[in-house]
């Protein structure tokens, strides 16, 4: 066995998943919420609504209350978005007069005075006989891209719903948790098969096996689950080279294992480790990019 080899593998294999340990968390620095990662520690935007913090709504009611803001620079907006989880559901609801940024003395402000807003919204509530909408609405600086800002959220209940509790979850992503379980797995057999070829070479053929059977699930779950067969959503999503990659390193990676099997059932040593290797830099690489493209799912 080459021990630099050895050592050079374990700190290939080490260092991202040393990285991935030390930075993967589900509180990033900025918080959990928009003030999180926008400053408002001078209290220069104050922001509130003639309505209560939870509201009582029927399938297909408009609701009309006044937004009142203060600040410099001043702009009002309850922007036409969804977040999937569950912060805000303004993409669900209808909203007049606008969901682009209100300004300061435009036709939409009703106090004639400077920074100083009243904005009349009217809500209109989805056709559904049971839900719960968070309407979410923020006062900021409009002569910043990353504006300071004051904001509130309104909730409606249609058909008595509570408002959604919040959920913590570390990863959300299926094919995430099966991709790394796959790539442990094929790291750990083959750092044990450099330690020792001999003594680990059927619990490295054993882990490799296992490996290959998890990412065929992976890839078999995706085009079924989630695609229904329908090929043309794979190279849908943006960023579209990083989605495609990941695809193309996925697949290649899946091919060459299986190839790599192959030769080691027939004793190709050379072949198998070859091509052995090739999966494991395709599948760390697919891993990686798919790390990117996990928030836009």
């Amino acid at each position: 066995m080459n021990k630099k080899i050895l050592i050079l593998f374990i700190s290939i294999i080490g260092l991202p998943l040393l990285l991935l340990v030390m930075n993967g968390n589900a509180n990033p620095t900025y918080g959990t919420n928009h003030a999180g990662c926008h400053d408002n520690d001078l209290g220069l935007y104050s922001i509130s609504a003639d309505l209560n913090s939870i509201n009582s709504v029927n399938p297909s009611e408009v609701v009309v209350f006044n937004i009142t803001a203060t600040g410099p620079n001043l702009f009002v907006q309850a922007r036409n978005e969804t977040t999937v989880d569950g912060f805000m559901h303004n993409g669900q609801l209808t909203i007049f007069p606008t969901t682009d940024r209100i300004l300061d003395n435009s036709t939409e402000d009703k106090d004639l005075g400077s920074n100083a807003m009243i904005v009349t919204f009217n809500i209109t509530i989805p056709d559904t006989e049971e839900g719960f909408y968070y309407l979410f609405i923020l006062a900021g600086d409009d002569t910043s891209a990353q504006p300071n800002f004051d904001s509130v959220r309104i909730g409606f209940s249609v058909g008595g719903v509570a408002p959604p509790e919040p959920e913590i979850e570390i990863f959300d992503h299926f094919g995430l948790i099966i991709g790394l379980s796959a790539l442990i797995l094929l790291s750990l057999g083959t750092i044990l098969v450099l330690i020792n070829e001999n003594k680990f070479v059927k619990i490295h053929g054993i882990f490799s096996g296992a490996s290959w059977i998890l990412t065929l699930i992976n890839a078999i779950s995706l085009i079924n689950l989630n695609l229904g067969f329908d090929l043309n959503v794979l190279f849908s999503f943006e960023p579209f080279g990083v989605h495609v990659s990941h695809i193309i390193l996925g697949a290649a990676g899946l091919f060459t294992g299986l190839l790599s099997m192959l030769f080691g059932i027939a004793a190709e040593r050379k072949y198998a480790k070859l091509t052995g290797y090739i999966t494991l830099v395709c599948w760390w690489t697919a891993f990686f990019l798919g790390l990117i493209l996990v928030p836009l799912f």
